[in-house]
């Protein structure tokens, strides 16, 4: 990989990221916005140190500053979404009491009992008898032509 790809995953993972949270904002009305929107500066902050560390000056192996370069947007970007499904399943659980008192409880379906095969063939049998049979039609042939040779 070379820098315009790592550039392009920093650019790609923390936008991801942020369109995330503004979606969670939008389907949650519910979910706290100051709560995401710190963690959306969060994000932007470490696009801004991810972007650094990138056109820093790099002494000795570059190969393994940029392993660990990637590494790190990794971890720290899921570190991000853990604190975003934390703040949104801490929304869910304040809601879940209210809802539980509001709803019914539902009462679970009646099984029906096991139907045994030759029950099951008798009973389809009179079906079968009741309709019609199709009538079949011959298919007209057409009659061969002749080729002159």
């Amino acid at each position: 990989m070379n820098l315009r790809d790592i550039k392009k995953d920093i650019d790609y993972v923390l936008s991801a990221f942020i369109e995330d949270c503004t979606v969670c904002v939008a389907v949650n009305p519910k979910t706290d916005e100051k709560a995401v929107s710190n963690l959306m500066e969060e994000a932007v902050d470490l696009y801004n140190e991810l972007r650094d560390k990138v056109v820093a000056k790099v002494e000795g192996s570059k190969k393994a500053y940029f392993n660990n370069l990637r590494k790190e947007i990794l971890e720290r970007t899921d570190a991000l979404y853990a604190r975003l499904s934390k703040t949104v399943a801490e929304e869910s659980a304040k809601e879940a009491p209210a809802e539980a008192k509001k709803a019914p409880a539902k009462k679970p379906a009646a099984k029906k009992a096991p139907v045994k095969k030759e029950e099951a063939a008798a009973e389809e049998a009179p079906k079968a008898a009741a309709k019609p049979a199709a009538k079949k039609t011959a298919a007209k042939k057409a009659p061969a032509k002749k080729v002159e040779e």
